[in-house]
């Protein structure tokens, strides 16, 4: 690797360029890489000299705005398009595995089935050992097929394959579920289905492009605590800034068609680029100071050369020393490309905003659920409420029976809003509006000509995409126009659901900036953790049908949480009649000295667990002598292990932030 342009490059990161030798292809340790690629879209330039290098068990943020390229990136790495200059390189015999936001199965497939077909490379493999086995080992080609096919097998986790499927299936919601059909799930549930498959084959090298998406809070937990532990390597786009923290080592920048690249998390990576930026700038400034300095007494000394011709080689020195340092001085700044920023105007309401009754829904389906019951609930002016909870729970039909939209079904249920509340919907899918009409023209329905052309720039519509019809609009430019939109009605009531979905962080950020700003009442839903901590002063939490409510903030919430989860793992009370239980019962930890001791007690568990599952994992991967029903014994047990330790890691992780915080 070699420093930008300029010399001066802090060693925290550094543009990725092709100046390496291709003899490296050849490396064990690099898995796929871009060396100078470049793509174009027409005249579009997306990338150019882009250099990447994925090695192994490597973990990598890639980070940049909305239409940067990065998941132009992820297709070239992947294979499915091929560079227009430069080389993508991929090492032989290892498994990519890509995220599909799309799942494409047969018509009838069951989640078990989809499951087995995910284990269809890692099953033939096994019988390929099997085969050289029975072949026998002592022919030294044919041992050296088995080593390394046997490396390969054990390096995508082959022979825990069957337990890291009920893992990933319990962590992403799909406990029991196993034999429906695929072809019932929703939308969210088949992009969940896509990912869980991906984590079952456990590939070599995953490229995961949102793979957050329609995951909650605790799933997006689990995923990050997965990915950082993952056997193989990722290169992972996403918005969600905790998460990239939780998961990944490295970071790679997409900007001005380059990628920069830098050891650290990303937001290790922005602190370090901020700070090398403020450097540069002042760098430049006291280099411009010295090239001014030089100039002038290069040209004073032109200047007396015209009189006196001895001072001629003297002047043609001055002049080649204002060169030599042209040469070392840093280029210009890089373009930050526009930034948005707007507000939430509004005007005030009273100081009761909301209240709602004995509110209760239900799915309707059969079996019919029922989503929250008895919710009761009170917004005064200024509150800034986020509604957490798991997928499923109904928080998106409790905001729309909130709104009016639906009922409740209880005949007492009702929603009165205070004097002067105007509530402003926060609807990315734009039900209200044309699809053939386009942005300019629904701008200009709303406001005048001029400042519609002005509104949508501030919110990063170029001229030319002002003339886009709305139905053709990206996810992220219908998020775009969905806030602008709210921006105009001077609502003292906003009700956000997922806002940040398709929002990249720079505008993540400057939706933040704007409702910190913002001086009416808020309540939104969202599985972000970093937004919903800057943005919520107060949590409620909808969980098995019930809503709780924390009269704290997200950090409050975490710990509330912990001290709830150390609860629930305490040995249950004996029942009338029933003798106590010899063991003393353990009491919530409801300080810092109790989680102190809890957070020990559980690594010393989770140690003996570790060395407890690695035992029987090597039993598993050379059985010797077991007979079948003893090595079904000992799967089972793994399986057992397994679930116990995700377990205790989850607990751990709660209870390691609640002593953070």
């Amino acid at each position: 690797f070699q420093q930008r342009p300029g010399g001066n490059a802090g060693p925290a990161f550094r543009w990725q360029v092709a100046s390496m030798n291709t003899d490296n292809h050849t490396s064990t340790t690099v898995l796929a890489a871009l060396y100078r690629a470049e793509k174009y879209y027409g005249e579009q330039t997306v990338i150019e000299a882009a250099t990447l290098e994925l090695r192994a068990a490597s973990r990598i943020a890639l980070i940049g705005r909305n239409g940067a390229g990065k998941s132009t990136i992820l297709r070239l790495l992947a294979g499915s398009e091929e560079p227009d200059g430069g080389e993508v390189f991929r090492r032989p015999h290892i498994e990519v595995g890509v995220l599909d936001q799309e799942l494409d199965v047969q018509q009838g497939t069951t989640l078990r089935e989809l499951s087995e077909l995910a284990f269809r490379h890692l099953d033939l493999m096994e019988e390929q050992l099997q085969k050289l086995e029975l072949a026998g080992l002592d022919d030294p080609e044919r041992y050296s097929q088995w080593e390394e096919l046997h490396e390969r097998f054990e390096r995508r986790g082959g022979y825990a394959r069957r337990a890291r499927r009920d893992s990933v299936v319990k962590a992403l919601g799909f406990t029991g579920r196993l034999d429906d059909h695929v072809s019932h799930l929703s939308g969210g549930e088949k992009t969940r289905l896509g990912l869980a498959r991906l984590l079952m084959q456990q590939p070599d090298l995953l490229l995961l492009d949102e793979p957050t998406n329609h995951l909650d809070m605790e799933m997006r937990d689990w995923l990050s605590s997965h990915l950082a532990g993952y056997a193989g390597s990722a290169l992972i786009i996403s918005h969600d800034r905790a998460f990239l923290d939780a998961s990944c080592q490295q970071t790679a920048e997409v900007a001005n068609t380059r990628i920069r690249f830098m050891d650290g998390n990303p937001s290790a990576y922005r602190t370090a680029r901020a700070e090398q930026e403020r450097i540069d700038n002042l760098t430049r400034l006291n280099q411009a100071k010295e090239h001014e300095r030089l100039s002038a007494a290069a040209a004073q000394m032109k200047s007396w050369a015209r009189q006196n011709a001895k001072l001629h080689r003297r002047a043609k020195s001055m002049e080649r020393r204002v060169e030599r340092y042209e040469a070392t001085m840093l280029d210009a700044a890089e373009p930050t490309g526009r930034e948005a920023r707007f507000l939430f105007d509004s005007d005030e309401s009273g100081d009761i905003v909301l209240q709602a009754e004995h509110l209760t829904r239900s799915t309707g389906g059969q079996p019919d659920r029922v989503l929250f019951k008895g919710v009761q609930a009170t917004l005064r002016q200024g509150d800034r409420v986020a509604l957490l909870g798991p997928n499923g729970t109904g928080k998106t039909t409790l905001l729309r029976t909130l709104l009016g939209e639906l009922g409740s079904s209880d005949a007492r249920g009702h929603v009165r809003f205070g004097a002067r509340v105007r509530v402003g919907y926060y609807d990315q899918e734009l039900r209200d509006v044309d699809p053939e009409r386009t942005l300019i023209e629904e701008l200009i329905r709303l406001t005048g000509d001029v400042e519609a052309h002005n509104l949508l720039g501030r919110f990063l519509f170029p001229f030319d995409a002002q003339y886009k019809q709305i139905g053709s609009l990206s996810g992220g430019e219908k998020a775009r126009l969905a806030l602008l939109k709210l921006t105009l009605g001077r609502y003292n009531l906003l009700i956000l659901d997922e806002p940040t979905n398709h929002l990249d962080v720079e505008m993540i950020e400057a939706l933040e900036d704007a409702l910190n700003l913002y001086t009416g009442t808020l309540l939104l839903v969202s599985h972000d953790r970093r937004f919903v901590a800057e943005v919520a002063d107060n949590i409620w939490e909808l969980r098995d049908g019930h809503l709780e409510q924390y009269a704290g903030d997200f950090e409050y919430w975490r710990v509330k949480r912990a001290e709830f989860l150390q609860e629930s793992a305490a040995p249950e009370r004996p029942r009338q009649g029933q003798k106590p239980e010899p063991t003393p019962q353990r009491k919530p930890v409801r300080n810092r000295w109790q989680l102190e001791r809890r957070l020990e007690a559980l690594e010393a568990e989770i140690t003996g667990l570790e060395e407890e599952l690695a035992s029987c994992t090597a039993l598993l991967e050379q059985p010797g002598d077991l007979t079948p029903d003893d090595l079904a014994a000992e799967s089972q047990r793994h399986e057992v292990l397994d679930s116990r330790l995700n377990a205790l890691l989850d607990e751990w992780q709660v209870t390691g932030e609640a002593l953070a915080g």
